[in-house]
């Protein structure tokens, strides 16, 4: 009996989680780098990078915590308790995950995630306070047309409070081979314990393509918008970002190689300077080799970095 393109979807969901980890360890990746390769490039040009990087990878985590949870939502409406989930961000003594209004397909309903107060650490030594709401509607999360959202209420990781929200809708499914497209959209500021404030509106689109042999993340400019992403860091720099080729995520990569940054694609951050005056910084992935390396150029500057798989701050 051949499968159904829903079961297809399921069987494939921790490969698509792979892949989204990869933008998120990229987020992590990129700070280090260009935090200690700096010397051709201005302090204002670091923290504009390290800063969009940090709110990207933020981004990504939510967006796969939600997918944890949706792909694990029980059946007709059950509410209060937890489920069993082999992810350690939820493992804490004290964390719950309730769900409500949840229908007989699981189409539909809301998942609220709750760290105890005293913060709930993962095996990276994360930790995490508050809460996070998931609602969704019009199908499961891989199913075309629908949609999910991620609330957060006195949401907190290692200290750094972070609000706002994000809307994540499917707009386009095939079986053969399995490809799903998503947009997102996201408001987010965060606060860091010195009272530093950044904030950040994203907007964009996520393909996902399957085969045998491969897994392709792709990740372009939004439809709603002329950037990628937008905002003022914790410094107080206004930047935008634009994705001037798409950048892309290959599965066998990370597998193989440990490349956990895209292997092609080029996007451009402009900031507005103290002085009022534009400034471009331009990153570069290369042609599709398998390698943790990327070129930044800023004016007369070009230098290539070497990402690394660790985090820290600017």
């Amino acid at each position: 009996m051949p499968k159904s393109p829903q079961n297809s979807i399921e069987l494939n969901t921790s490969l698509y989680r792979a892949i989204l980890l990869l933008c998120i360890a990229f987020g992590a990746s990129i700070l280090t780098s260009c935090h200690k390769e700096s010397d051709s490039l201005s302090s204002e040009e670091s923290q504009t990078s390290n800063n969009e990087s940090a709110q990207e990878s933020t981004t990504n985590e939510l967006d796969d915590i939600a997918t944890s949870i949706l792909d694990n939502s029980p059946i007709s409406g059950a509410a209060g308790g937890r489920i069993c989930l082999e992810d350690d961000r939820f493992s804490c003594l004290g964390t719950t995950i309730s769900f409500s209004e949840v229908n007989a397909n699981r189409t539909s309903g809301t998942a609220t995630i709750t760290f105890p107060s005293t913060g709930c650490a993962d095996k990276k030594g994360n930790v995490r306070k508050g809460s996070i709401v998931i609602n969704w509607w019009g199908g499961r999360w891989f199913t075309k047309g629908s949609s999910h959202s991620v609330s957060l209420h006195e949401y907190s990781i290692n200290d750094v409070s972070i609000s706002g929200s994000q809307k994540v809708t499917c707009i386009a499914f095939k079986e053969k081979p399995l490809s799903v497209t998503w947009t997102i959209t996201a408001n987010h500021t965060s606060v860091w314990p010195d009272g530093s404030t950044a904030t950040r509106i994203l907007n964009k689109i996520r393909k996902w393509d399957h085969t045998e042999t491969e897994d392709t993340f792709t990740v372009t400019n939004g439809p709603a918008s002329a950037n990628f992403a937008e905002g003022t860091n914790r410094h107080g720099k206004v930047y935008k970002v634009y994705i001037t080729t798409p950048l892309v995520y290959l599965g066998s990569c990370a597998k193989a190689n440990k490349v956990f940054i895209p292997v092609m694609g080029e996007k451009v951050i402009t900031r507005i300077s103290g002085t009022g005056t534009t400034k471009s910084l331009t990153v570069n992935y290369g042609d599709g080799t398998c390698e943790n390396s990327y070129t930044v150029t800023s004016g007369p500057f070009v230098k290539t970095l070497i990402a690394k798989n660790d985090s820290s701050n600017d």
